[in-house]
Order: structure tokens, then C-alpha cells, then sequence
């Protein structure tokens, strides 16, 4: 299916930047303590850097769980639950992280919009590219639970396909 290939494409992307991402941030922190313990020198840019990063790293690491299923979720009910009724749940827990992250795309958008013109203080950069994470990581995870979805929805097929096979068979 398209949309799995999608999904695994843009896992494999975020996978990288989120090493990129790491790799920035563990580079900013070490300057900032050599700085601070060698220079007496202080760089506050380098500071904010890393806090953006982080942000930046939360998000994408999000998408990641969530597409591995590893994100925290309400898995101890779908472990009670047996037969369709789980697959059931699974697929309406999906819906409402797909509603979540169609929100996230919205309200980040607006709101990486609304502060492209905001710049931060110490590192000069535009505050919307900092908060245009929040709508890229909501498509990201859309994307995911959409393929979450399909997956899900062709197990519950496949199992009444089974049931109705079983039938047809017990009723000859």
C-alpha cells in the first residue's frame, strides 16, 4: 500500500533528523560548557539552541513512537479485550490520535504562522520556524495513524473473512 510506504519513509526521515537534531544539541552543550568552564564565557544563542532542539527532538521522537507503537497509549485495555473487540478499540484509539494530530497541524500552523515574524532574543532565529515543528511532526504522526488504520481495519477483514470461511465450511 502507498500510504505504508509513506509511513515507512517518513519514519526513516525522522530517524535522521532526529540524529541531526541530537547531534546539534550535544555539539551547542559541549561549546556552552567549554565556554562557560575555560572562557568564562557564556553563549547564550548556543543555550537557546539546545532548548529549541530539544523541542524539536521531542517532537520527531514522538512521531517514532508512534509509529512503532511505543508511544504510551491505552494498550492495558486493549489487553483485556479479546477478539474484535480489541481490534475494535485499537482502531478507535487510532481515530482519536488521528483527530489529535489533525489539531496538531491546525493550531501549530497558526501558530508557526502567527510568530514567523517573532524573532527569539539571543540566537536571532524566527520563532515560527521553531514552532513549525508542531504541524510537521501532527503530519508525520497523521500519516502513521492513518497507516495504523488500514493495518488494523484489514486484520479485523481478515479475521471476519476467516469467520465467514469457518461458517460456510461447518454449515456443508
Amino acid at each position: 500500500m502507498v500510504i505504508s510506504r509513506i509511513s515507512k519513509s517518513l519514519d526513516k526521515l525522522s530517524v535522521l533528523l532526529l540524529i541531526l537534531i541530537t547531534v546539534i544539541m550535544t555539539v551547542s552543550l559541549v561549546i556552552m560548557i567549554f565556554g562557560r568552564n575555560f572562557f568564562n564565557s557564556s553563549f547564550e544563542s548556543l543555550e537557546e539552541i539546545s532548548r529549541f532542539t530539544l523541542v524539536w527532538l521531542t517532537f520527531f521522537g514522538s512521531a517514532i513512537a508512534y509509529k512503532r507503537k511505543e508511544h504510551m497509549g491505552m494498550d492495558f485495555i486493549v489487553n483485556k479485550l479479546k477478539g474484535q473487540a480489541a481490534i475494535y478499540f485499537s482502531v478507535l484509539q487510532d481515530v482519536i490520535a488521528l483527530i489529535l494530530f489533525a489539531l496538531f497541524i491546525y493550531y501549530g500552523t497558526e501558530l508557526a504562522v502567527f510568530n514567523l515574524d517573532t524573532i527569539s532574543l539571543q540566537s536571532g532565529i524566527s520563532m515560527g520556524y521553531v514552532y513549525s515543528v508542531i504541524p510537521v511532526s501532527g503530519l508525520i504522526m497523521l500519516v502513521h495513524a492513518i497507516d495504523h488504520i488500514l493495518h488494523t481495519s484489514k486484520r479485523l477483514h481478515d479475521k471476519e473473512d476467516i469467520n465467514v470461511t469457518k461458517n460456510k465450511v461447518s454449515s456443508i
